[in-house]
Protein backbone atom coordinates (compact mmCIF):
# COMPACT_ATOMS: atom_id res chain seq x y z
CA UNK A 1 0.00 0.00 0.00
CA UNK A 2 2.71 2.85 0.61
CA UNK A 3 3.79 1.72 -2.81
CA UNK A 4 0.70 2.80 -4.14
CA UNK A 5 0.12 6.00 -2.43
CA UNK A 6 3.77 6.85 -3.47
CA UNK A 7 2.87 6.18 -7.11
CA UNK A 8 -0.86 8.07 -6.55
CA UNK A 9 1.28 11.21 -5.39
CA UNK A 10 3.16 11.46 -8.54
CA UNK A 11 0.06 10.62 -10.93
CA UNK A 12 0.25 14.82 -11.62
CA UNK A 13 -1.44 14.12 -14.65
CA UNK A 14 -2.97 11.14 -14.26
CA UNK A 15 -14.44 6.20 -8.67
CA UNK A 16 -16.55 5.21 -6.85
CA UNK A 17 -20.21 5.59 -7.27
CA UNK A 18 -22.06 5.08 -10.32
CA UNK A 19 -22.43 8.06 -11.76
CA UNK A 20 -26.13 8.99 -13.52
CA UNK A 21 -26.11 9.86 -17.40
CA UNK A 22 -26.07 13.25 -18.09
CA UNK A 23 -30.23 14.41 -18.98
CA UNK A 24 -29.15 17.32 -21.16
CA UNK A 25 -27.12 18.45 -23.78
CA UNK A 26 -23.48 20.00 -23.64
CA UNK A 27 -20.25 21.16 -25.66
CA UNK A 28 -16.67 21.94 -24.92
CA UNK A 29 -15.63 24.80 -26.77
CA UNK A 30 -12.59 24.56 -28.51
CA UNK A 31 -9.20 25.81 -26.57
CA UNK A 32 -8.73 28.39 -28.96
CA UNK A 33 -12.02 30.16 -28.58
CA UNK A 34 -12.30 32.71 -25.76
CA UNK A 35 -11.37 32.01 -22.11
CA UNK A 36 -12.34 33.76 -19.01
CA UNK A 37 -9.97 32.33 -16.80
CA UNK A 38 -7.41 29.26 -16.58
CA UNK A 39 -6.87 26.54 -13.10
CA UNK A 40 -3.76 25.64 -12.63
CA UNK A 41 -2.46 23.60 -9.69
CA UNK A 42 0.74 24.69 -7.29
CA UNK A 43 1.47 21.72 -5.50
CA UNK A 44 4.26 18.94 -4.16
CA UNK A 45 5.01 16.30 -1.86
CA UNK A 46 8.24 17.11 0.60
CA UNK A 47 9.07 13.30 0.13
CA UNK A 48 10.55 14.07 -3.55
CA UNK A 49 12.32 17.80 -2.64
CA UNK A 50 14.45 17.29 -5.74
CA UNK A 51 11.32 17.19 -8.33
CA UNK A 52 9.01 19.47 -6.14
CA UNK A 53 11.38 22.82 -6.99
CA UNK A 54 11.68 21.87 -10.75
CA UNK A 55 7.83 21.58 -10.63
CA UNK A 56 7.12 24.65 -8.98
CA UNK A 57 9.62 26.95 -11.24
CA UNK A 58 7.79 25.62 -14.19
CA UNK A 59 4.64 26.37 -12.74
CA UNK A 60 5.71 29.81 -11.91
CA UNK A 61 6.36 30.30 -15.19
CA UNK A 62 3.10 29.32 -16.35
CA UNK A 63 1.56 31.84 -13.74
CA UNK A 64 3.29 34.91 -14.75
CA UNK A 65 2.52 34.14 -18.50
CA UNK A 66 -1.44 33.68 -17.53
CA UNK A 67 -1.52 36.10 -14.74
CA UNK A 68 -0.24 38.77 -17.12
CA UNK A 69 -3.52 39.00 -19.05
CA UNK A 70 -6.29 37.09 -17.14
CA UNK A 71 -7.51 35.52 -14.30
CA UNK A 72 -5.73 32.24 -12.74
CA UNK A 73 -7.18 30.41 -9.92
CA UNK A 74 -4.29 28.79 -8.26
CA UNK A 75 -5.07 25.55 -6.46
CA UNK A 76 -2.56 24.86 -3.84
CA UNK A 77 -1.99 22.39 -0.93
CA UNK A 78 -3.85 23.23 2.46
CA UNK A 79 -0.82 23.84 4.11
CA UNK A 80 0.54 26.11 2.09
CA UNK A 81 0.69 29.86 3.67
CA UNK A 82 -1.40 32.12 1.15
CA UNK A 83 0.60 35.32 2.38
CA UNK A 84 4.08 33.70 1.75
CA UNK A 85 2.95 32.51 -1.37
CA UNK A 86 2.61 35.86 -2.89
CA UNK A 87 5.54 37.21 -1.27
CA UNK A 88 7.09 34.47 -3.28
CA UNK A 89 4.91 35.28 -6.48
CA UNK A 90 5.83 38.87 -6.50
CA UNK A 91 9.78 38.33 -5.95
CA UNK A 92 8.91 35.90 -9.37
CA UNK A 93 7.57 38.90 -11.14
CA UNK A 94 4.38 37.70 -11.06
CA UNK A 95 0.96 39.84 -11.03
CA UNK A 96 -0.77 38.50 -8.46
CA UNK A 97 -3.79 40.80 -9.12
CA UNK A 98 -5.55 38.27 -11.51
CA UNK A 99 -4.62 35.34 -8.63
CA UNK A 100 -7.17 33.52 -6.70
CA UNK A 101 -5.53 31.33 -4.46
CA UNK A 102 -7.77 28.11 -3.50
CA UNK A 103 -6.58 25.70 -0.61
CA UNK A 104 -7.67 22.36 -1.62
CA UNK A 105 -7.33 19.07 0.61
CA UNK A 106 -5.00 17.02 -0.26
CA UNK A 107 -4.50 18.48 -3.80
CA UNK A 108 -1.00 16.67 -4.86
CA UNK A 109 -2.10 13.14 -4.16
CA UNK A 110 -5.06 13.70 -6.59
CA UNK A 111 -3.61 15.06 -10.04
CA UNK A 112 -3.78 17.82 -12.09
CA UNK A 113 -6.93 19.89 -12.94
CA UNK A 114 -6.77 18.69 -17.17
CA UNK A 115 -7.17 15.33 -15.91
CA UNK A 116 -8.85 14.40 -12.42
CA UNK A 117 -10.41 17.90 -12.50
CA UNK A 118 -13.65 19.34 -14.19
CA UNK A 119 -14.44 19.79 -17.57
CA UNK A 120 -15.86 22.97 -18.35
CA UNK A 121 -18.25 22.64 -21.02
CA UNK A 122 -21.08 24.84 -21.96
CA UNK A 123 -25.07 23.67 -21.88
CA UNK A 124 -28.00 24.32 -24.14
CA UNK A 125 -28.43 27.93 -22.30
CA UNK A 126 -24.74 28.66 -22.65
CA UNK A 127 -23.95 28.38 -19.29
CA UNK A 128 -20.79 26.93 -17.50
CA UNK A 129 -21.55 23.78 -16.12
CA UNK A 130 -18.38 21.19 -14.82
CA UNK A 131 -18.10 17.88 -16.34
CA UNK A 132 -17.15 15.38 -13.85
CA UNK A 133 -15.89 12.09 -15.63
CA UNK A 134 -15.12 8.71 -14.14
CA UNK A 135 -11.75 8.44 -12.47
CA UNK A 136 -9.83 5.27 -12.59
CA UNK A 137 -6.30 6.52 -11.78
CA UNK A 138 -5.95 6.15 -15.55
CA UNK A 139 -6.71 2.53 -15.84
CA UNK A 140 -3.97 1.72 -13.11
CA UNK A 141 -3.99 -2.14 -12.81
CA UNK A 142 -4.07 -1.40 -8.48
CA UNK A 143 -7.51 -0.12 -9.05
CA UNK A 144 -10.45 -1.59 -7.40
CA UNK A 145 -13.15 0.67 -6.85
CA UNK A 146 -14.93 -1.97 -4.21
CA UNK A 147 -12.03 -1.04 -1.64
CA UNK A 148 -12.35 1.15 1.08
CA UNK A 149 -9.38 2.77 -0.17
CA UNK A 150 -10.63 3.56 -3.45
CA UNK A 151 -14.30 4.58 -1.65
CA UNK A 152 -12.06 6.96 0.48
CA UNK A 153 -9.96 8.39 -2.42
CA UNK A 154 -13.79 9.20 -4.43
CA UNK A 155 -14.85 11.03 -1.27
CA UNK A 156 -12.14 13.59 -1.31
CA UNK A 157 -13.12 13.98 -5.19
CA UNK A 158 -16.04 15.19 -4.19
CA UNK A 159 -15.06 17.41 -1.59
CA UNK A 160 -12.61 18.81 -4.52
CA UNK A 161 -15.76 18.93 -6.81
CA UNK A 162 -17.69 20.44 -4.02
CA UNK A 163 -14.97 23.21 -3.45
CA UNK A 164 -15.01 24.19 -7.59
CA UNK A 165 -18.60 24.22 -8.05
CA UNK A 166 -18.68 26.58 -4.87
CA UNK A 167 -15.09 28.75 -6.14
CA UNK A 168 -16.13 28.93 -9.92
CA UNK A 169 -20.58 28.82 -9.26
CA UNK A 170 -21.03 26.15 -11.86
CA UNK A 171 -23.17 23.12 -11.28
CA UNK A 172 -21.61 19.71 -11.54
CA UNK A 173 -22.84 17.46 -14.31
CA UNK A 174 -21.33 13.71 -13.79
CA UNK A 175 -20.28 10.91 -16.46
CA UNK A 176 -19.57 7.46 -16.56
CA UNK A 177 -16.99 7.27 -18.78
CA UNK A 178 -13.59 6.97 -17.99
CA UNK A 179 -11.98 9.98 -19.51
CA UNK A 180 -9.22 12.70 -18.53
CA UNK A 181 -9.10 16.25 -20.30
CA UNK A 182 -5.81 15.37 -21.88
CA UNK A 183 -6.92 12.32 -22.73
CA UNK A 184 -9.25 13.94 -25.91
CA UNK A 185 -8.58 16.38 -28.66
CA UNK A 186 -11.60 18.69 -29.63
CA UNK A 187 -11.77 20.73 -32.91
CA UNK A 188 -14.58 22.62 -31.82
CA UNK A 189 -16.96 21.44 -34.25
CA UNK A 190 -17.59 17.98 -33.57
CA UNK A 191 -14.66 15.72 -33.87
CA UNK A 192 -12.74 14.15 -31.14
CA UNK A 193 -8.94 12.67 -31.29
CA UNK A 194 -8.99 9.34 -28.48
CA UNK A 195 -6.59 7.04 -28.41
CA UNK A 196 -8.18 3.17 -28.98
CA UNK A 197 -5.29 1.72 -26.81
CA UNK A 198 -5.92 3.63 -23.98
CA UNK A 199 -9.35 4.72 -23.69
CA UNK A 200 -11.38 1.64 -24.51
CA UNK A 201 -9.98 -0.92 -21.96
CA UNK A 202 -11.02 1.66 -19.65
CA UNK A 203 -14.61 2.04 -20.25
CA UNK A 204 -15.93 -2.08 -21.35
CA UNK A 205 -19.01 -1.98 -19.73
CA UNK A 206 -20.48 0.70 -22.65
CA UNK A 207 -20.72 -0.64 -26.64
CA UNK A 208 -20.56 1.53 -28.89
CA UNK A 209 -23.25 3.45 -29.70
CA UNK A 210 -23.59 3.97 -25.67
CA UNK A 211 -19.83 5.40 -25.35
CA UNK A 212 -20.93 7.92 -28.32
CA UNK A 213 -24.39 8.85 -26.79
CA UNK A 214 -22.08 9.85 -23.25
CA UNK A 215 -19.48 11.78 -25.59
CA UNK A 216 -22.23 14.04 -27.31
CA UNK A 217 -24.61 14.56 -24.86
CA UNK A 218 -20.75 15.45 -22.46
CA UNK A 219 -18.75 17.19 -24.66
CA UNK A 220 -20.64 17.76 -28.35
CA UNK A 221 -18.76 15.03 -30.25
CA UNK A 222 -20.38 13.60 -33.20
CA UNK A 223 -17.40 11.77 -34.64
CA UNK A 224 -14.17 9.99 -33.11
CA UNK A 225 -10.99 9.51 -34.67
CA UNK A 226 -9.64 6.48 -32.76
CA UNK A 227 -5.79 6.85 -33.03
CA UNK A 228 -3.70 3.82 -31.74
CA UNK A 229 -0.84 4.64 -29.92
CA UNK A 230 0.57 7.11 -27.90
CA UNK A 231 4.39 8.34 -27.83
CA UNK A 232 7.38 6.67 -25.88
CA UNK A 233 7.64 9.61 -23.58
CA UNK A 234 4.72 8.66 -22.24
CA UNK A 235 4.60 5.10 -20.61
CA UNK A 236 2.02 3.70 -18.31
CA UNK A 237 -0.01 3.77 -15.86
CA UNK A 238 2.19 3.15 -13.14
CA UNK A 239 5.12 1.91 -15.60
CA UNK A 240 7.33 -0.87 -14.31
CA UNK A 241 9.42 -1.74 -16.76
CA UNK A 242 11.76 0.21 -19.56
CA UNK A 243 10.40 1.79 -22.29
CA UNK A 244 13.74 0.28 -24.39
CA UNK A 245 17.32 -0.18 -23.50
CA UNK A 246 17.66 0.95 -19.56
CA UNK A 247 15.40 4.31 -20.25
CA UNK A 248 12.37 4.98 -18.45
CA UNK A 249 9.74 6.98 -18.25
CA UNK A 250 6.72 8.81 -15.87
CA UNK A 251 3.85 9.22 -17.83
CA UNK A 252 0.03 7.86 -18.28
CA UNK A 253 0.47 5.27 -21.16
CA UNK A 254 -1.68 7.28 -23.97
CA UNK A 255 -3.20 10.76 -23.51
CA UNK A 256 -3.17 12.59 -27.06
CA UNK A 257 -2.40 15.97 -25.85
CA UNK A 258 1.10 14.63 -25.97
CA UNK A 259 1.44 13.84 -29.45
CA UNK A 260 -1.85 15.07 -31.83
CA UNK A 261 -3.47 18.48 -31.39
CA UNK A 262 -5.74 20.48 -33.75
CA UNK A 263 -4.70 24.15 -34.40
CA UNK A 264 -8.21 24.40 -35.56
CA UNK A 265 -10.96 22.33 -36.75
CA UNK A 266 -9.29 21.34 -40.12
CA UNK A 267 -5.51 20.84 -38.95
CA UNK A 268 -3.85 18.46 -37.28
CA UNK A 269 -0.61 18.73 -35.60
CA UNK A 270 0.97 15.28 -35.18
CA UNK A 271 4.70 14.98 -33.69
CA UNK A 272 6.56 12.65 -36.16
CA UNK A 273 9.92 12.04 -36.19
CA UNK A 274 12.21 11.44 -39.30
CA UNK A 275 13.46 8.82 -40.93
CA UNK A 276 16.94 9.15 -39.81
CA UNK A 277 15.81 10.47 -36.37
CA UNK A 278 14.59 6.57 -36.08
CA UNK A 279 17.47 4.75 -37.52
CA UNK A 280 19.55 6.39 -34.79
CA UNK A 281 17.54 6.81 -31.62
CA UNK A 282 16.01 4.11 -30.50
CA UNK A 283 13.08 5.91 -28.40
CA UNK A 284 12.28 8.00 -31.68
CA UNK A 285 12.20 4.89 -33.62
CA UNK A 286 8.92 3.73 -31.16
CA UNK A 287 7.50 7.19 -31.94
CA UNK A 288 8.28 7.12 -35.76
CA UNK A 289 6.40 3.48 -35.94
CA UNK A 290 3.62 4.51 -33.53
CA UNK A 291 3.12 7.63 -35.00
CA UNK A 292 3.19 6.58 -38.99
CA UNK A 293 0.57 4.58 -37.52
CA UNK A 294 -1.49 6.96 -36.09
CA UNK A 295 -0.60 8.85 -39.50
CA UNK A 296 -2.14 6.81 -41.56
CA UNK A 297 -5.35 7.14 -39.64
CA UNK A 298 -5.57 10.69 -39.72
CA UNK A 299 -4.78 10.06 -43.68
CA UNK A 300 -8.43 8.53 -44.40
CA UNK A 301 -10.57 10.33 -41.05
CA UNK A 302 -12.28 13.01 -42.16
CA UNK A 303 -14.52 15.61 -40.61
CA UNK A 304 -18.16 15.91 -40.02
CA UNK A 305 -18.69 17.63 -43.25
CA UNK A 306 -16.73 14.48 -44.75
CA UNK A 307 -13.47 16.71 -45.94
CA UNK A 308 -10.21 15.52 -45.29
CA UNK A 309 -7.59 17.36 -42.21
CA UNK A 310 -4.73 19.13 -42.69
CA UNK A 311 -1.56 17.75 -41.26
CA UNK A 312 1.40 19.23 -40.16
CA UNK A 313 4.43 17.45 -38.75
CA UNK A 314 5.72 18.49 -35.73
CA UNK A 315 9.29 17.91 -34.13
CA UNK A 316 9.99 15.95 -31.16
CA UNK A 317 12.14 17.59 -29.00
CA UNK A 318 15.82 16.78 -28.91
CA UNK A 319 16.43 15.82 -25.45
CA UNK A 320 18.44 12.97 -23.59
CA UNK A 321 17.43 11.28 -20.87
CA UNK A 322 19.22 12.06 -17.39
CA UNK A 323 21.28 9.28 -15.82
CA UNK A 324 20.32 8.64 -12.07
CA UNK A 325 22.91 6.34 -9.73
CA UNK A 326 21.32 4.15 -7.39
CA UNK A 327 21.46 5.10 -4.10
CA UNK A 328 19.75 2.99 -1.88
CA UNK A 329 20.56 5.32 1.38
CA UNK A 330 18.80 7.90 -0.45
CA UNK A 331 15.67 7.03 -2.63
CA UNK A 332 14.44 9.85 -4.52
CA UNK A 333 12.33 10.64 -7.91
CA UNK A 334 12.60 8.97 -10.23
CA UNK A 335 14.67 5.80 -9.00
CA UNK A 336 11.79 5.66 -5.94
CA UNK A 337 8.74 4.87 -8.51
CA UNK A 338 10.81 1.70 -10.61
CA UNK A 339 13.38 0.25 -7.69
CA UNK A 340 10.92 -2.21 -5.51
CA UNK A 341 10.20 -3.67 -9.11
CA UNK A 342 13.51 -4.47 -9.90
CA UNK A 343 15.30 -6.22 -7.25
CA UNK A 344 18.60 -7.03 -9.28
CA UNK A 345 19.55 -3.23 -9.38
CA UNK A 346 22.37 -2.72 -6.52
CA UNK A 347 24.10 0.30 -4.93
CA UNK A 348 26.38 2.53 -7.57
CA UNK A 349 24.05 0.85 -10.48
CA UNK A 350 22.49 3.55 -13.24
CA UNK A 351 19.37 4.20 -14.71
CA UNK A 352 18.15 6.47 -17.42
CA UNK A 353 15.31 8.67 -17.18
CA UNK A 354 13.25 10.23 -20.16
CA UNK A 355 10.54 13.14 -18.99
CA UNK A 356 7.50 13.50 -20.82
CA UNK A 357 8.94 15.68 -23.25
CA UNK A 358 6.49 17.34 -26.32
CA UNK A 359 6.13 20.16 -28.48
CA UNK A 360 2.19 19.51 -28.73
CA UNK A 361 1.60 19.91 -24.30
CA UNK A 362 0.90 23.58 -25.75
CA UNK A 363 -1.54 25.70 -23.96
CA UNK A 364 -4.38 28.45 -25.92
CA UNK A 365 -5.23 31.30 -23.98
CA UNK A 366 -6.79 34.02 -26.04
CA UNK A 367 -4.90 35.57 -28.23
CA UNK A 368 -1.39 34.01 -27.21
CA UNK A 369 -0.17 30.47 -27.06
CA UNK A 370 2.48 28.94 -24.15
CA UNK A 371 4.56 26.55 -25.74
CA UNK A 372 7.88 24.76 -24.31
CA UNK A 373 11.08 25.69 -25.20
CA UNK A 374 13.92 23.03 -24.38
CA UNK A 375 17.16 24.17 -24.73
CA UNK A 376 20.03 25.11 -22.31
CA UNK A 377 23.59 24.54 -21.71
CA UNK A 378 24.41 21.22 -22.48
CA UNK A 379 21.59 20.02 -24.71
CA UNK A 380 22.79 19.32 -28.18
CA UNK A 381 22.87 22.21 -30.79
CA UNK A 382 19.71 20.72 -32.49
CA UNK A 383 17.87 21.28 -29.79
CA UNK A 384 17.70 24.71 -30.25
CA UNK A 385 16.96 24.25 -33.81
CA UNK A 386 14.14 21.86 -32.95
CA UNK A 387 12.61 25.09 -30.64
CA UNK A 388 13.17 27.45 -33.06
CA UNK A 389 11.10 25.04 -35.90
CA UNK A 390 8.46 24.36 -33.00
CA UNK A 391 8.33 28.42 -32.54
CA UNK A 392 7.52 29.12 -36.42
CA UNK A 393 5.05 26.07 -36.58
CA UNK A 394 2.95 27.65 -34.28
CA UNK A 395 3.40 31.37 -35.87
CA UNK A 396 2.19 29.76 -39.02
CA UNK A 397 -0.80 27.90 -37.89
CA UNK A 398 -2.02 29.79 -35.12
CA UNK A 399 -1.71 33.60 -36.83
CA UNK A 400 -2.79 36.47 -35.29
CA UNK A 401 -1.66 35.09 -31.51
CA UNK A 402 1.41 35.79 -29.51
CA UNK A 403 3.62 32.22 -29.36
CA UNK A 404 5.26 32.35 -25.97
CA UNK A 405 8.00 29.95 -25.36
CA UNK A 406 8.75 28.51 -21.61
CA UNK A 407 10.72 26.19 -20.15
CA UNK A 408 8.65 23.24 -19.10
CA UNK A 409 11.48 20.76 -18.38
CA UNK A 410 10.45 20.94 -14.31
CA UNK A 411 6.75 19.87 -15.36
CA UNK A 412 7.73 17.20 -17.52
CA UNK A 413 9.27 15.58 -14.83
CA UNK A 414 6.25 14.72 -13.26
CA UNK A 415 5.02 13.39 -15.96
CA UNK A 416 3.16 16.02 -17.72
CA UNK A 417 2.77 19.34 -19.22
CA UNK A 418 1.86 22.94 -19.41
CA UNK A 419 -1.41 21.10 -21.16
CA UNK A 420 -1.62 18.79 -18.33
CA UNK A 421 -0.86 21.32 -15.65
CA UNK A 422 -3.62 23.93 -16.81
CA UNK A 423 -7.67 23.79 -17.39
CA UNK A 424 -9.18 26.54 -19.03
CA UNK A 425 -12.70 28.17 -18.35
CA UNK A 426 -14.66 29.38 -21.54
CA UNK A 427 -16.39 33.05 -21.63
Amino acid sequence: MNKILVVLSLLFVLVGCKEPLPKESHIMPAEWEMQDAVMINYSGPSEFSSMVEGVHSGTRDIIRELAAITKVYVLINEDYNKDSLSRLFHAANIDTSHIVLLPVYELFSMGVPRDYGPIVVKDADGKNKLMRFHWDYVGADFYDRDTAWAKRREAIRDRYFEQMSQLLKMDVVRNPLAIEGGEIELNGNGVALLVDSFCRKRNPSFNQSQFDSLLASSLGVKKVIWLREGVAEDPGPVPRKSIVEDIYGYGVGGHVDEFARFANKNTVLLAMATKEEAASDPLKKINYDRMNVNLDILKKATDVEGKPFDIVFMPIPDVNPVTYKIDTANMDFPVSVFYSDHPEWKQGDSIRFMPAVSYLNYLVFNDRVLIPKYYKKGFPESCMEKDALAKALFEKHFPGKKIIQIDPWGVNFAGGGIHCWTQQIPK
